[in-house]
């Protein structure tokens, strides 16, 4: 009875902390100054993005009157708060802003900062039919957009973990003209091909989640925010429990790349008090159709659907023919990733061709999570990418920093 008594305390502590924060308070907790914005999309939907703009830790850089922007967009179920939960020693937009650069985070549609529309209300399903191509199609390029206009760019450095990967891929292969807008494009753990992916989850999962039946059909847009809202609450309590820590940890392996000795594992319980972080579960579908087509192509809504939609009893691939930015994409991938499996990134390499830059991180356990959350991922991933951007600007900067990759990614 004591020990269950304990359990409650510390889950109800879970709740408090977990509720009480939001990303500008965890920048801001680490003497960063924060804005909120919010930008209307064409479709009504309300997206947050927060900004760091301008650090009193950096270099000369911080006095410029104009700072390059960046944009940095997150994973599923994720939100702007992945990248700060590393701290200001590990974490990508501290770096950038320590840089002198503008630094921006984004939150698609759906997550917890981003579930308000100008009609729709989150308790309807209405509200949660969208998926990837919504996120990519339209709310990437009104980000982009957004942010060119209030620094008052012509472009920007993008950055892109996992969905925001996915998300600018699509964005580029719908709206070519975005190409153009983009300085630098990094993206860290790219997900497009996902033919031979890994793990139980995905494995066992996508024959069930990625075709077409009565039960996706009933959960693509089922609201789930406040079963997710719950999960954020109970969870980094339960997790920071010795007797639950190794089976959250087990969870997280399962899902994303078993046994990396580099993820910070006193980040977990922080990490599961902003993940999931909300969206619409067509999301999670779009996804499984992906490893079931073999193909990077827009939501399959079945023979019906996909013919009022596209005019074609299956949904056409996306261009990649139109991806094509100023630099070449700078693609960030490892081997114990199951969202990026190395022969899938081998076909996107081949297609793409020198419009893309492979770096293949050298550590054979580096997972899906690390490229955030790994111990080390300030000197093997975020110096590199903070570097190149400086190579790019005309900045001094190094050329040595980017050591943590393989002479030859494939």
């Amino acid at each position: 009875m004591q020990s269950l008594s304990g359990l409650v305390i510390v889950v109800l502590c879970g709740v408090t902390t977990a509720g009480a924060l939001d990303t500008c308070h965890r920048i801001t907790h680490y003497g960063y100054p924060c804005e909120r914005h919010n930008l209307t999309t064409k479709d009504g939907y309300v997206l947050a993005i927060f900004r760091i703009p301008y650090s009193q830790h950096g270099d000369s850089y911080d006095n410029a009157t104009s700072k390059p922007p960046v944009l940095l967009m997150h994973c599923l179920e994720c939100s702007s708060d992945i990248w700060i939960i590393s701290g200001p020693e590990n974490g990508l937009p501290f770096i950038l802003a320590d840089a002198g650069y503008d630094v921006w985070l984004g939150n698609a549609r759906g997550n917890v900062y981003s579930q308000k529309h100008i009609k729709l209300q989150r308790s309807s399903t209405e509200f949660w039919e969208f998926s990837l191509d919504e996120i990519g199609i339209i709310d990437v390029p009104a980000k982009i957009d957004y942010v060119l206009a209030i620094t008052n760019s012509q472009s920007l450095h993008y950055v892109g973990y996992s969905q925001g990967s996915t998300t600018l891929m699509m964005a580029l292969a719908s709206k070519p003209e975005y190409n153009e807008k983009l300085r630098s494009t990094h993206l860290l753990a790219p997900v497009v091909f996902l033919c031979y992916v890994g793990g139980p989850v995905a494995i066992l999962g996508s024959p069930i989640v990625g075709s077409i039946n009565p039960l996706t059909q009933l959960l693509g847009t089922v609201p789930l925010h406040e079963l997710e809202a719950l999960s954020r609450s109970v969870a980094p309590g339960l997790c920071q429990r010795a007797e639950f820590a190794e089976l959250c940890l087990a969870f997280l392996n399962i899902v994303c790349g078993w046994g990396s000795p580099h993820l910070n594992r006193t980040l977990i319980p922080e990490l599961l008090s902003t993940a999931p972080a909300g969206g619409s579960f067509r999301q999670v579908i779009h996804y499984a159709q992906m490893v079931m087509s073999c193909k990077f192509r827009p939501y399959d809504f079945g023979l019906p659907g996909n013919m009022q939609k596209y005019g074609k009893p299956q949904p056409p691939s996306y261009n990649l023919a139109n991806v094509h930015p100023k630099t070449p994409i700078e693609m960030y991938f490892g081997e114990n990733d199951y969202f990026v499996p190395l022969r899938d990134a081998y076909r996107l390499s081949k297609i793409l061709g020198n419009r893309a830059s492979w770096n293949h991180v050298k550590f054979p356990k580096y997972n899906h999570f690390d490229y955030t959350l790994a111990s080390n991922v300030r000197w093997c991933i975020n110096d590199c990418v903070v570097d190149r951007m400086q190579k790019y600007e005309g900045r001094s900067f190094h050329g040595d920093l980017c050591k943590c990759f393989k002479n030859k990614p494939f």
